[in-house]
């Protein structure tokens, strides 16, 4: 499933995959703090790569603080990291934050149980998709 889009794009846009066991340890630190799971077609994702990044856009990863100190820019791309700091900033916690480009989220709606793009100045959304495989062929345009 994974692998078919993986193939689309450059090398270089995906990451070393995570493993099961760091996959379940952050689904339960996720769970713990901000009282909801992870999208299943996100943590399926992680099982191939560790985030993606291609042409201005971005999904997370998952990072620990050594791998953080070394690569401070990759803070704002952990996806407890970068959940953290939109539920501060914002008082939104509709959305489970996925990924982001210059000019959209990507997102996992909770109540909604749908993955949608929105706009990252008004929260307009812009598209809405059952699973996390065709949002990613939406965002990433392939």
């Amino acid at each position: 499933m994974y692998t078919g889009f993986l193939s689309k794009l450059p090398d270089s846009a995906a990451y070393e995959k995570l493993s099961r066991e760091k996959i379940s340890n952050t689904e339960k630190e996720f769970c713990s703090l901000f009282k909801a799971e992870l999208p299943k077609g996100y943590t399926e994702l992680l099982n191939f790569t560790n985030g993606l990044s291609y042409n201005g856009r971005s999904i997370c990863g998952v990072y620990d603080e050594e791998f953080l100190a070394d690569h401070p820019r990759k803070k704002s791309m952990d996806i407890l990291n970068f959940n953290s700091s939109f539920r501060e900033m914002t008082d939104i916690t509709d959305y489970i934050m996925l990924g982001k480009s210059s000019l959209d989220y990507i997102v996992y709606n909770i109540s909604e149980k749908k993955f949608q793009i929105l706009s990252n100045g008004t929260m307009e959304c812009f598209g809405t998709f059952d699973t996390f495989l065709e949002l990613l062929y939406a965002f990433f345009e392939v």
